[in-house]
């Protein structure tokens, strides 16, 4: 499908009552608050709108399909308005798309050889400790404190 045509498509499936809810993204940044849709020709689209942020509305803008990039509704809809206008369940193109392969386990890089300077350390590599709880870290401290004359030394 021609990109104008999917378009065209999309803007037909909008109800006229939300159309001006609707905000159009050009390529060069600026957002279009559409007023009303009034032709969708097969290059370009036909409405009544203003530039976002400003009051000035009621201007006739005929914008071409190529330079819009995202449509969004600024009112928040129910998922049955949803539904009716988009349809219920999975996109098509989702539905028809083969299930995604498990990904293959990422090889870790070869660790470096541990120097034979303390055969011990390379039979059993030294450990990370454990993390402790903050309460028992706290019952350590205070046993120490507990210990400790008055005055700190």
């Amino acid at each position: 499908m021609q990109t104008n045509e999917a378009w065209i498509t999309l803007f037909r499936r909008i109800p006229a009552n939300l159309h001006d809810g609707l905000t159009v993204g050009l390529r060069s940044g600026v957002e279009i608050a559409i007023q009303t849709i009034l032709k969708l020709e097969p290059d370009f689209i036909i409405m009544r709108g203003r530039l976002t942020g400003t009051q000035e509305g009621g201007k006739i803008l005929l914008m071409p399909y190529a330079e819009m990039t995202v449509l969004s509704i600024a009112r928040n809809l129910a998922e049955p308005e949803i539904e009716a206008i988009f349809g219920k369940g999975d996109p098509p193109a989702l539905i028809a798309m083969p299930p995604v392969a498990a990904a293959a386990p990422v090889a870790e890089p070869a660790a470096k050889e541990a120097t034979v300077s303390d055969p011990a350390a390379a039979v059993n590599p030294p450990r990370k400790p454990e993390q402790q709880s903050k309460s028992v870290m706290l019952a350590k401290l205070r046993e120490r404190l507990k210990d400790t004359p008055p005055g700190g030394k």
